[in-house]
Protein backbone atom coordinates (compact mmCIF):
# COMPACT_ATOMS: atom_id res chain seq x y z
CA UNK A 1 0.00 0.00 0.00
CA UNK A 2 1.54 3.13 -0.97
CA UNK A 3 1.87 5.88 1.60
CA UNK A 4 -0.29 8.78 2.18
CA UNK A 5 2.72 11.31 0.64
CA UNK A 6 1.83 9.80 -2.56
CA UNK A 7 -1.44 10.43 -3.14
CA UNK A 8 -0.85 14.09 -1.44
CA UNK A 9 2.06 14.63 -4.14
CA UNK A 10 -0.10 13.57 -7.00
CA UNK A 11 -3.07 15.65 -5.94
CA UNK A 12 -0.80 19.08 -4.87
CA UNK A 13 1.25 18.06 -8.74
CA UNK A 14 -2.52 17.56 -11.07
CA UNK A 15 -3.48 20.89 -8.75
CA UNK A 16 -0.32 23.23 -9.78
CA UNK A 17 -0.72 22.39 -13.55
CA UNK A 18 -4.51 23.29 -13.69
CA UNK A 19 -3.69 25.86 -12.04
CA UNK A 20 -0.80 27.34 -14.86
CA UNK A 21 -3.60 26.18 -17.49
CA UNK A 22 -6.93 26.87 -16.41
CA UNK A 23 -6.31 29.96 -13.79
CA UNK A 24 -7.56 28.11 -10.71
CA UNK A 25 -5.82 30.23 -8.31
CA UNK A 26 -7.18 33.28 -10.15
CA UNK A 27 -11.12 34.12 -9.84
CA UNK A 28 -12.83 36.34 -12.57
CA UNK A 29 -15.23 39.01 -11.55
CA UNK A 30 -18.85 38.76 -13.32
CA UNK A 31 -21.46 40.78 -12.40
CA UNK A 32 -24.26 38.97 -10.28
CA UNK A 33 -27.83 39.25 -10.68
CA UNK A 34 -29.49 40.91 -7.95
CA UNK A 35 -33.36 40.03 -6.86
CA UNK A 36 -33.73 42.62 -4.89
CA UNK A 37 -31.91 44.86 -1.61
CA UNK A 38 -31.58 41.17 0.03
CA UNK A 39 -31.67 39.02 -2.57
CA UNK A 40 -28.86 38.22 -5.03
CA UNK A 41 -28.05 35.30 -7.03
CA UNK A 42 -24.48 34.44 -7.14
CA UNK A 43 -21.65 31.82 -8.43
CA UNK A 44 -18.99 31.32 -6.26
CA UNK A 45 -16.61 31.99 -8.83
CA UNK A 46 -18.28 34.73 -9.95
CA UNK A 47 -18.17 36.82 -6.79
CA UNK A 48 -14.75 38.52 -6.05
CA UNK A 49 -15.10 41.66 -4.83
CA UNK A 50 -18.35 41.73 -3.00
CA UNK A 51 -17.16 42.97 0.56
CA UNK A 52 -20.82 42.99 2.07
CA UNK A 53 -21.52 39.13 2.08
CA UNK A 54 -17.56 38.30 1.79
CA UNK A 55 -17.25 39.61 5.91
CA UNK A 56 -16.88 36.00 7.07
CA UNK A 57 -15.09 33.71 9.33
CA UNK A 58 -14.52 30.27 10.20
CA UNK A 59 -13.38 27.34 7.85
CA UNK A 60 -14.39 23.50 7.10
CA UNK A 61 -11.26 21.47 8.48
CA UNK A 62 -10.95 19.01 5.25
CA UNK A 63 -9.30 16.17 5.27
CA UNK A 64 -8.74 13.34 2.29
CA UNK A 65 -9.85 9.93 3.78
CA UNK A 66 -10.38 8.83 0.03
CA UNK A 67 -6.84 9.08 -0.03
CA UNK A 68 -5.69 8.11 2.86
CA UNK A 69 -3.85 4.67 2.69
CA UNK A 70 -5.87 3.18 6.23
CA UNK A 71 -7.25 4.35 9.28
CA UNK A 72 -4.09 4.81 10.85
CA UNK A 73 -2.82 7.09 8.10
CA UNK A 74 -6.16 9.33 8.77
CA UNK A 75 -5.18 9.22 12.81
CA UNK A 76 -1.75 10.72 12.15
CA UNK A 77 -3.37 13.21 10.21
CA UNK A 78 -5.73 14.06 12.74
CA UNK A 79 -3.05 14.36 15.47
CA UNK A 80 -1.01 16.63 13.00
CA UNK A 81 -4.11 18.65 12.13
CA UNK A 82 -4.67 19.59 15.84
CA UNK A 83 -1.07 20.01 16.36
CA UNK A 84 -1.27 22.92 13.49
CA UNK A 85 -3.46 25.39 15.11
CA UNK A 86 -6.71 24.02 14.64
CA UNK A 87 -7.89 24.57 17.79
CA UNK A 88 -6.29 27.86 18.13
CA UNK A 89 -8.41 31.26 18.62
CA UNK A 90 -10.26 32.49 15.55
CA UNK A 91 -7.88 30.42 13.13
CA UNK A 92 -8.17 31.40 9.60
CA UNK A 93 -10.67 34.12 10.67
CA UNK A 94 -10.96 37.72 9.78
CA UNK A 95 -9.12 39.83 12.66
CA UNK A 96 -12.59 41.29 13.26
CA UNK A 97 -14.37 38.10 12.90
CA UNK A 98 -16.27 38.52 15.71
CA UNK A 99 -17.38 41.75 15.79
CA UNK A 100 -20.63 42.95 15.91
CA UNK A 101 -20.99 43.37 12.07
CA UNK A 102 -19.26 39.87 11.34
CA UNK A 103 -21.60 38.06 13.45
CA UNK A 104 -26.24 38.22 14.18
CA UNK A 105 -27.69 37.25 17.33
CA UNK A 106 -31.36 37.38 18.03
CA UNK A 107 -32.41 39.35 15.44
CA UNK A 108 -36.32 39.42 14.99
CA UNK A 109 -37.61 36.38 13.18
CA UNK A 110 -39.58 35.71 9.94
CA UNK A 111 -43.27 33.92 9.78
CA UNK A 112 -42.95 30.68 11.17
CA UNK A 113 -42.12 27.77 8.20
CA UNK A 114 -44.76 25.86 6.08
CA UNK A 115 -42.53 22.76 5.81
CA UNK A 116 -44.45 19.73 6.60
CA UNK A 117 -43.34 17.47 9.94
CA UNK A 118 -42.05 14.03 9.01
CA UNK A 119 -44.40 10.93 9.54
CA UNK A 120 -43.30 7.33 10.64
CA UNK A 121 -43.68 6.03 6.87
CA UNK A 122 -40.18 5.07 5.52
CA UNK A 123 -38.38 8.27 3.73
CA UNK A 124 -37.44 8.15 0.28
CA UNK A 125 -33.63 9.46 -0.19
CA UNK A 126 -33.13 11.33 -3.22
CA UNK A 127 -29.67 11.94 -4.09
CA UNK A 128 -30.38 14.98 -6.76
CA UNK A 129 -32.31 16.85 -3.85
CA UNK A 130 -30.86 20.05 -3.10
CA UNK A 131 -31.39 19.69 0.12
CA UNK A 132 -28.85 16.69 -0.17
CA UNK A 133 -26.30 18.10 -2.45
CA UNK A 134 -23.37 16.58 -0.73
CA UNK A 135 -20.06 18.82 -0.90
CA UNK A 136 -16.33 17.69 0.49
CA UNK A 137 -13.18 17.25 -1.75
CA UNK A 138 -14.36 14.22 -3.65
CA UNK A 139 -17.42 16.71 -4.28
CA UNK A 140 -16.78 19.98 -5.10
CA UNK A 141 -19.25 22.30 -5.90
CA UNK A 142 -20.13 22.54 -10.04
CA UNK A 143 -18.29 25.68 -11.68
CA UNK A 144 -21.70 26.43 -12.87
CA UNK A 145 -23.42 26.70 -9.45
CA UNK A 146 -25.94 29.57 -8.70
CA UNK A 147 -27.65 30.18 -5.14
CA UNK A 148 -30.54 33.01 -4.45
CA UNK A 149 -28.74 34.70 -1.31
CA UNK A 150 -31.22 36.50 0.98
CA UNK A 151 -29.54 38.58 3.92
CA UNK A 152 -30.00 36.96 7.12
CA UNK A 153 -28.27 40.54 9.22
CA UNK A 154 -25.82 42.80 8.48
CA UNK A 155 -23.31 40.81 6.08
CA UNK A 156 -24.65 37.64 6.48
CA UNK A 157 -26.33 35.61 3.59
CA UNK A 158 -28.01 32.48 3.04
CA UNK A 159 -29.69 30.54 0.90
CA UNK A 160 -32.99 32.42 0.80
CA UNK A 161 -35.16 29.20 0.70
CA UNK A 162 -33.52 28.59 4.59
CA UNK A 163 -33.88 32.27 5.97
CA UNK A 164 -37.07 31.85 7.63
CA UNK A 165 -36.11 28.58 9.50
CA UNK A 166 -32.76 30.14 10.15
CA UNK A 167 -34.66 33.03 11.94
CA UNK A 168 -37.27 30.28 13.49
CA UNK A 169 -34.12 28.16 15.26
CA UNK A 170 -32.65 31.40 16.99
CA UNK A 171 -36.38 32.51 18.29
CA UNK A 172 -36.62 29.11 19.97
CA UNK A 173 -32.92 29.34 21.54
CA UNK A 174 -33.55 32.76 22.30
CA UNK A 175 -36.99 31.58 24.13
CA UNK A 176 -35.27 29.14 26.00
CA UNK A 177 -32.54 31.62 27.23
CA UNK A 178 -30.04 30.24 25.19
CA UNK A 179 -27.28 32.27 23.21
CA UNK A 180 -26.89 31.96 19.93
CA UNK A 181 -24.17 33.83 17.55
CA UNK A 182 -24.23 32.85 13.55
CA UNK A 183 -20.93 33.51 12.84
CA UNK A 184 -20.28 32.68 9.60
CA UNK A 185 -22.66 31.80 6.33
CA UNK A 186 -22.77 32.10 2.30
CA UNK A 187 -19.29 32.74 1.92
CA UNK A 188 -17.90 32.76 -2.11
CA UNK A 189 -15.24 31.15 -4.12
CA UNK A 190 -13.00 34.52 -3.53
CA UNK A 191 -13.06 34.56 0.26
CA UNK A 192 -12.60 31.05 0.75
CA UNK A 193 -9.49 31.63 -1.99
CA UNK A 194 -8.25 34.38 0.17
CA UNK A 195 -8.29 31.75 3.65
CA UNK A 196 -6.64 29.25 1.90
CA UNK A 197 -3.67 31.39 0.64
CA UNK A 198 -3.29 33.29 3.80
CA UNK A 199 -2.77 29.90 5.80
CA UNK A 200 -0.38 28.64 3.23
CA UNK A 201 1.03 31.80 3.80
CA UNK A 202 1.07 31.58 7.88
CA UNK A 203 2.85 28.29 6.90
CA UNK A 204 5.28 29.12 4.71
CA UNK A 205 6.59 31.94 7.27
CA UNK A 206 6.88 29.42 9.94
CA UNK A 207 10.06 27.78 7.97
CA UNK A 208 7.92 25.21 5.75
CA UNK A 209 8.26 24.69 1.61
CA UNK A 210 5.64 25.77 -0.08
CA UNK A 211 4.57 21.87 -0.90
CA UNK A 212 4.80 21.51 2.87
CA UNK A 213 2.43 24.25 3.85
CA UNK A 214 -0.16 22.98 0.92
CA UNK A 215 0.07 19.49 2.77
CA UNK A 216 -0.70 20.65 6.17
CA UNK A 217 -2.89 23.66 4.86
CA UNK A 218 -5.11 22.01 3.19
CA UNK A 219 -5.79 19.63 6.27
CA UNK A 220 -7.05 22.57 8.24
CA UNK A 221 -8.63 25.27 5.65
CA UNK A 222 -11.26 24.29 2.74
CA UNK A 223 -9.54 23.68 -0.98
CA UNK A 224 -11.96 26.47 -2.50
CA UNK A 225 -15.24 24.99 -4.59
CA UNK A 226 -14.78 22.33 -1.73
CA UNK A 227 -16.49 24.01 1.25
CA UNK A 228 -20.25 23.75 2.20
CA UNK A 229 -20.13 27.72 2.99
CA UNK A 230 -20.35 28.30 -0.62
CA UNK A 231 -23.98 26.82 -1.21
CA UNK A 232 -25.35 28.77 1.54
CA UNK A 233 -26.63 26.10 3.24
CA UNK A 234 -23.93 26.06 6.29
CA UNK A 235 -23.90 28.04 9.67
CA UNK A 236 -20.99 28.10 12.11
CA UNK A 237 -22.96 28.96 15.40
CA UNK A 238 -20.97 30.00 18.43
CA UNK A 239 -22.19 31.88 21.68
CA UNK A 240 -21.29 35.02 23.58
CA UNK A 241 -19.75 32.96 26.07
CA UNK A 242 -17.65 30.39 24.17
CA UNK A 243 -16.06 32.06 20.91
CA UNK A 244 -14.00 29.41 20.21
CA UNK A 245 -14.19 26.78 17.50
CA UNK A 246 -12.97 24.26 19.16
CA UNK A 247 -14.65 20.44 21.01
CA UNK A 248 -15.09 22.38 23.62
CA UNK A 249 -18.70 24.17 22.41
CA UNK A 250 -20.03 21.17 21.83
CA UNK A 251 -20.49 21.14 25.81
CA UNK A 252 -21.65 24.69 26.21
CA UNK A 253 -25.24 25.40 26.76
CA UNK A 254 -25.71 26.67 23.36
CA UNK A 255 -23.53 23.35 21.80
CA UNK A 256 -26.05 21.03 23.42
CA UNK A 257 -29.31 23.14 23.01
CA UNK A 258 -28.24 23.22 19.04
CA UNK A 259 -27.71 19.50 18.97
CA UNK A 260 -30.83 18.32 20.19
CA UNK A 261 -33.02 21.04 18.56
CA UNK A 262 -31.67 21.45 15.22
CA UNK A 263 -33.46 18.43 13.53
CA UNK A 264 -36.70 20.87 14.09
CA UNK A 265 -35.38 23.20 12.06
CA UNK A 266 -34.27 21.58 9.03
CA UNK A 267 -30.35 21.47 10.32
CA UNK A 268 -28.22 18.42 11.41
CA UNK A 269 -24.72 18.92 13.28
CA UNK A 270 -22.92 18.15 9.92
CA UNK A 271 -19.62 16.76 10.82
CA UNK A 272 -20.39 14.61 14.02
CA UNK A 273 -17.78 13.16 16.82
CA UNK A 274 -16.93 9.84 15.98
CA UNK A 275 -17.67 9.85 12.00
CA UNK A 276 -14.30 11.61 11.43
CA UNK A 277 -12.99 8.60 8.96
CA UNK A 278 -16.17 8.81 7.02
CA UNK A 279 -16.60 12.21 6.29
CA UNK A 280 -12.55 13.31 6.39
CA UNK A 281 -13.87 16.18 9.05
CA UNK A 282 -12.84 16.68 12.81
CA UNK A 283 -15.47 16.93 14.93
CA UNK A 284 -17.10 20.49 14.15
CA UNK A 285 -19.74 20.85 16.94
CA UNK A 286 -20.34 24.72 15.90
CA UNK A 287 -21.01 23.57 11.87
CA UNK A 288 -24.51 23.05 11.02
CA UNK A 289 -25.80 22.16 7.28
CA UNK A 290 -29.40 22.52 6.50
CA UNK A 291 -31.50 19.49 4.72
CA UNK A 292 -34.55 19.95 5.07
CA UNK A 293 -36.36 19.17 8.68
CA UNK A 294 -38.38 15.69 7.25
CA UNK A 295 -34.16 14.81 5.86
CA UNK A 296 -32.43 16.15 9.85
CA UNK A 297 -34.45 14.49 11.76
CA UNK A 298 -34.21 11.30 10.17
CA UNK A 299 -30.45 11.49 10.15
CA UNK A 300 -30.12 12.90 13.87
CA UNK A 301 -32.32 9.91 14.74
CA UNK A 302 -30.31 7.34 13.21
CA UNK A 303 -27.14 8.91 14.23
CA UNK A 304 -25.44 9.31 10.95
CA UNK A 305 -23.41 11.41 8.80
CA UNK A 306 -24.36 12.98 5.63
CA UNK A 307 -22.18 10.73 3.69
CA UNK A 308 -23.95 7.85 5.04
CA UNK A 309 -27.39 8.95 4.29
CA UNK A 310 -26.73 10.07 0.96
CA UNK A 311 -25.44 6.34 0.49
CA UNK A 312 -27.90 4.66 2.45
CA UNK A 313 -25.12 3.20 4.55
CA UNK A 314 -27.14 2.54 7.60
Amino acid sequence: MRPITYYIDKFITFAYIAALAGGVLTCTTLDTKAADANKRVVNIRSVASTSDIDHMSADDFLLDTEKAADKEDLREYLDKLKKNGVNEKNTDADDDSLDDEAMWEDEKPAEDSEEAPADDKQIKIDPDDWHLMLVNKQNPVPEDFEVSLAKINGSMYADERIIEDIYRMMDAADADGVDLMICSAYRSYDRQRTLFNNKINKLMGQGMTYLESYKVGSMSVTVPGTSEHHLGLALDILTGSYTEMDDGFGETEAGKWLAANCADYGFILRYPEGKEEITGIIYEPWHFRYVGQQYAKDIMERGVCLEEYVKGDF
